[in-house]
């Protein structure tokens, strides 16, 4: 009961840290580049998984084998042992000697089936270069980006043990906080300019939290004067 209430805390001090990342997420929004190349492909690719999500069958095995294989991959990196592994269209789960939040929370935020075409395209690229053909690595990242992003959305809601096992409050604020950590990592890195993104974001960082500290002197400010007040009555 006390983890879930410290969590609870943290959840609470990371709220100004998710909206410095949105916030930095806007300023970053390739203004002006929107006929490049790169923008192009990577929205072709996040529109046709979403007019598959939307108008064709849910490929809910597909995506309960990349949500297991992350957990267990999550556990294996935490220095765990998985002892069983199971996947069915309805569900699945792993078996593991570790529990933590980075276990149970890492499928909602770790865009596996993206991380899977970015290591094939670079090993392939590696023998064979395919700089011609980078419109379709853009491509192949919004789609399967969106895919990650579909799913997970789809499966926030308060009867998921992973989330519950956690706390809800917690768990949405670390899902945010992770997603967007690497949405704003990758336009970093198609903008080209890390040392201009990365002064952006501790620039909201600081606004951030500023605002968030001055709410918090004039709410307890005025919770003082009312109780203040009430005493004199």
């Amino acid at each position: 009961m006390f983890a879930k209430f410290l969590k609870f805390l943290i959840a609470l001090a990371l709220i100004p840290f998710v909206a410095s990342e949105i916030w930095t997420f806007i300023d970053l929004v390739p203004k002006g580049q929107w006929s490049e190349s790169w923008v192009l492909s990577l929205a072709a690719g996040f529109v046709v998984w979403l007019l598959i999500f939307i108008l064709l069958p849910r490929a809910m095995w597909l995506y309960v084998l990349g949500h297991e294989f992350t957990h267990a991959l999550a556990s294996m990196l935490a220095g765990g042992k998985v002892s069983a592994f199971k996947v069915t269209s309805k569900g699945g789960h792993i078996l593991t000697d570790k529990v933590s939040w980075w276990i149970a929370l890492s499928p909602y935020f770790v865009p596996i089936y993206a991380l899977i075409w970015i290591s094939l395209w670079l090993t392939v690229d590696f023998y064979h270069p395919l700089r011609d053909w980078q419109p379709v690595l853009y491509f192949g990242l919004g789609f399967f980006w969106c895919f990650h992003m579909t799913f997970t959305v789809s499966m926030l809601h308060p009867r998921q043990t992973d989330l519950t096992g956690e706390g809800i409050v917690f768990s949405g604020v670390v899902i945010a906080l992770m997603n967007f950590v690497l949405i704003l990592f990758l336009l970093a890195i198609l903008t080209h300019d890390f040392p201009g993104s990365g002064r952006i974001f501790l620039q909201r960082i600081v606004q951030s939290y500023a605002f968030a500290g001055r709410e918090v002197v004039q709410g307890v400010t005025w919770l003082w004067k009312m109780w203040q007040t009430r005493g004199n009555a």
